[in-house]
Order: structure tokens, then sequence, then C-alpha cells
């Protein structure tokens, strides 16, 4: 996959500079084009009954703009506005407009407080079918993919979790690949597939490395060895009922990763 058109969340204010300043280093990275999307909680009770933005939201839209364009001088970029400030509309949006975008960059739910509704970096993980990149609170838009940790099982969601990951750890100095079961099958009669391997095959310096703890245990692993190796990037499969298939509760293991990050991280389902 190239990388050439790249949406970032921003709500006005600090609570998503860290992911502008992830996707601008991106989009410089890239050659992309970077779209700024605008989505933030309508406060203001009569202009949701109206269905309408009131002239607070639309003060706060056009400032976020002009901050926006400033940040990003030199970028080809554009502006998309979500004047619906409730909270489902502007959920279903949201995820609407990543549809059509190469990679998605949010920032960490933590630091959004009210500016939008609490599950919305989940759904848009889970829903929009991209790439989403997720920055911590406190990044600045460092490098990343020079050391990367991949939390791997043989599953729809950890596949194209990896395989979307490629662009951003190309040329990646040291790979992780923390798993729970074997890598190669057991099995005589079924082909003996091996996702090291397949990462050699790209040129990618990748080690494997087996984690024997459950349920959120290995989320925790994941975070623990990403800091351990000193990472600069997660790569993990994001899903509705579980991550990495390790999660008995629903979506607890997505959301326990996106409350502990301490580093960006990359989900897909």
């Amino acid at each position: 996959m190239s990388i050439k058109d790249i949406l970032v969340h921003v709500d006005g204010d600090e609570s998503t500079a860290a992911g502008l300043a992830l996707a601008i280093a991106q989009a410089r990275r890239f050659g992309a084009r970077l779209t700024g999307l605008f989505a933030r909680n309508e406060l203001y009770a009569p202009a949701l009954m109206a269905h309408r933005p009131s002239d607070a939201l639309l003060a706060t839209a056009e400032a976020a703009k002009a901050a926006f364009a400033a940040a990003t001088e030199g970028l080809e970029t554009r502006w998309w506005q979500i004047n619906h400030g409730g909270a489902e509309d502007m959920v279903a949006e949201a995820v609407f407009c990543c549809h059509y975008i190469d990679l998605v960059v949010l920032s960490q739910p933590a630091s959004q407080g009210v500016h939008v509704p609490p599950l919305m970096v989940e759904k848009i993980i889970l829903d929009s079918g991209r790439p989403v990149l997720v920055a911590p609170t406190d990044g600045k838009g460092a490098v990343l993919g020079q050391k990367v940790v991949i939390g791997w099982r043989s599953g729809k969601q950890a596949s194209r979790a990896l395989h979307d990951s490629l662009p951003l750890i190309e040329g990646a100095k040291e790979l992780l690949v923390v798993y729970r079961r074997d890598l190669v099958t057991k099995d005589a009669t079924t082909p003996a597939v091996n996702i090291i391997d397949h990462l050699l095959a790209h040129g990618l310096p990748a080690k494997g490395e087996r984690v024997m703890t459950e349920d959120l245990g290995v989320m925790d692993t994941l975070l623990s060895r990403a800091y351990d190796v000193d990472a600069d990037l997660l790569v993990v499969g994001g899903h509705v009922g579980k991550v990495l298939s390790f999660s008995g509760k629903a979506g607890a293991g997505t959301r326990h990763i996106l409350a502990h990050m301490g580093l960006p991280v990359l989900f897909s389902c």
C-alpha cells in the first residue's frame, strides 16, 4: 500500500495536538496529502435539537482551520468539517469520511475529554476499514518505524495490521514479533507458514518472542516489551470482541491499549 492520502482528526485545541504532529510527520515522509477533519461535541442544547451548528462551534471550527493551515504550511492539504455535534451523527460521519483515506491519524482518547464521544476512536478503528495510527497524549510527531513491536496471531485483524504497517516500517532497524502460539504449524498436512519468514522476505530484521500470559496480560506484555526495546511503533489488530483474540470482554483489548499506550500504535481490523 502506498500512503498518499492521510486524514487527521482535530477538535480545535490541544487535545488533538499529538495526532496532528504525527500526521504532519507522516505526510512529509510520504509526500502525502493531509486532510484535517474537524469534529467536536456540540455543547449548546438548542443547536443539537435544531440539528445545526451553534455560532460557538462554527467559531471553534474556523480557529481550528486557521491553526491547521499554519501548522501544515508547505503540504498539500484540504479541510473537512463535521457540523453535526451530536455524538451519534458525529461518529457516523467521521467513520464515513475515513473510508476515502489511506491512513487515519487520531489522538489517544484519554487526551480528548469532553470534546468528542468517549468511544469515537474505538469506533473508527473498528468500523472504518482503514489502518488507524493513534498518537499518545504526549507524542511530538517524531520519526516512527525504526524500532517496531508487532502483536501477532494467525487471524484477519493481526494480518491486516501487519500488512497495513509495511509502508511505515520499511527500513526498520529492529522488529520484534510478539506471539502467543507457535509461529510454525505443527500439523504435517499443513504448509509450514511462518510470519518471521514472510517479514524476512520483505527485507525486515524480524525476530519472534512467545508470551505465555492470558487475557489482558498479553496487552500489558505488548506494551511492556515495546517499552523495554524503546520501540517507536506498536502494531496490533483491533477487533470488536478481542485484540489478538486474547481478551474475553468485548473490545477490552483494544480499549486497554488505547488507555495505557505510551507510544504510537497502528490498529487495523
